[in-house]
């Protein structure tokens, strides 16, 4: 990811400001920040479900390790 999407990431979830106010400052038109950000939410909600699955796999794998000793 180049660094101006990361930086409009940062203006928009770190420090809260408005969509419009970073569109402004970057140049770039409200509804390509608001796009970088969605895009950048569906990758971080991915990878939280795939650590999820991994916890849940995990963990039966250890519960089924504990019931055979």
């Amino acid at each position: 990811m180049d660094a101006i999407k990361l930086n409009v990431i940062n203006e928009v979830k770190i420090k809260g400001r408005l969509l419009s106010d970073v569109a402004k400052d970057y140049g770039l038109t409200t509804k390509s920040v608001y796009q970088i950000v969605q895009q950048n939410e569906q990758k971080s909600n991915k990878s939280r479900l795939a650590m999820v699955q991994q916890t849940k796999s995990l963990g039966l794998r250890l519960k089924q390790l504990w019931t055979r000793h």
